[in-house]
């Protein structure tokens, strides 16, 4: 399987759901680099979701670093995680049930029937969980250098938060990457909980979009034309289970512009710096940043796993049968996805960087003594 991405830095991830670990492994990541684990944590719990709208298993995932950190600071090596899955019945692969919407039919193809598709297999969502980690593991590196990443949630079904503007504050990150419902608007994050239940209780999901914010990222990142920033945040957002469509800035309502409506003129501020009156290219020209906020939305398609009557094909018989969800079905997946999006986020644009700067002359962070507490973490083996 192709589960490698990167050119700079490089990602791999490995395992199965039902198998006995999960992880990844995270490819020169610079040295002398302190090891957040608190951002860590906050970020894999916001994963989990609200305890509403997603699985009822509420314990906490815990990384294993096995490699690449020492004494709680990057050593150079790869870092490799593992999450130990925590499986409470085991679950046999009785032949080949074709569900809806899911991976199973291509998986049986391209693998000739061979793939373990227990809970999705390798197509499983538990596969964010090494992507958070090292996704924030990027953000908060990301932040020694001024540059913030931000999502909230920008729709689900027909109800619709408010747009990141031209100038995003620092408040309103703070704000947003640190909640369970991300919305600018308070006024939607209670429609979207309103709806969420409404969905819940009637065994249905609902699809939902995803902006996302890098802030503070220098022009001059992106190597046109077949590494741009444009291509790299793509490719690795159509990582996340169910995504689907992906704008950058005004996205697809370009298609209904003209050019006099969309114009981002260049002036400059005056501390000196070259900005634009408006965003909607979204902090991109040809796939390389301007120096505006790198503006991106992410459309998720509902859930395909719900607890309403579904029909699949058994490949062993032939014969359509019924399903059933074993587990509390997710009813959306932008409440949770929104951390996984802005965790992608932070790993290409730590890869844009460090194309842009080479390794050598990646910024160094200052590193404080650490307490007894701090050298040996309890989520660290």
């Amino acid at each position: 399987m192709s589960s490698i991405w990167g050119n700079n830095i490089k990602l791999s991830i490995f395992g199965e759901a039902q198998g006995e670990v999960i992880g990844g492994t995270l490819h020169d990541f610079p040295a002398g680099i302190p090891v957040n684990l608190d951002r860590i944590k906050m970020g894999l719990k916001l994963r989990q979701g609200t305890v509403n709208f997603t699985t009822v298993n509420r314990s906490e995932d815990r990384p294993v670093i096995v490699s690449g950190v020492t004494k709680g600071i990057t050593n150079g090596a790869p870092i490799t995680v593992l999450f130990y899955n925590k499986i409470e019945e085991p679950v046999e692969q009785q032949g080949i049930i074709l569900r809806p919407s899911h991976a199973d039919y291509v998986a049986s193809v391209r693998y000739r029937g061979f793939a373990d598709m227990r809970d999705g297999g390798h197509f499983s969502s538990k596969f964010t969980l090494p992507i958070v980690f090292f996704g924030m593991l990027c953000a908060d590196y990301l932040s020694h250098m001024g540059i913030k990443v931000v999502s909230h949630i920008k729709s689900i079904g027909n109800i619709t938060d408010e747009s990141f503007g031209v100038n995003i504050s620092e408040d309103l990150i703070e704000r947003l990457n640190s909640m369970t419902m991300p919305t600018i608007s308070n006024e939607a994050r209670k429609k979207m909980v309103s709806l969420l239940e409404s969905i819940s209780a009637l065994g249905d999901s609902i699809g939902g979009a995803i902006e996302t914010a890098i802030v503070g990222l220098p022009a001059g990142y992106g190597s046109p034309c077949f590494d741009s920033l444009e291509s790299h945040l793509a490719s690795l957002m159509f990582s996340i289970p169910g995504a689907k469509s992906i704008g950058f800035g005004y996205g697809n309502d370009f298609a209904r512009a003209r050019g006099s409506e969309v114009a981002d003129s260049f002036f400059k501020n005056e501390e000196g710096k070259i900005e634009t009156d408006n965003n909607y290219n979204g902090g991109l020209n040809r796939g390389v940043s301007n120096g505006m906020p790198v503006v991106m939305t992410t459309v998720f398609k509902p859930i395909p796993s719900i607890k309403q009557p579904m029909k699949g094909l058994d490949l062993i018989t032939n014969e359509v049968v019924d399903l059933q969800v074993r587990r509390n079905h997710v009813v959306c997946f932008a409440p949770r996805g929104n951390v996984v999006a802005s965790s992608v986020a932070s790993i290409v644009t730590l890869d844009a960087i460090l194309e842009g700067n080479g390794y050598m002359n990646m910024p160094k962070v200052e590193i404080k003594k650490a307490s007894t507490k701090d050298r040996k973490p309890d989520i660290e083996k």
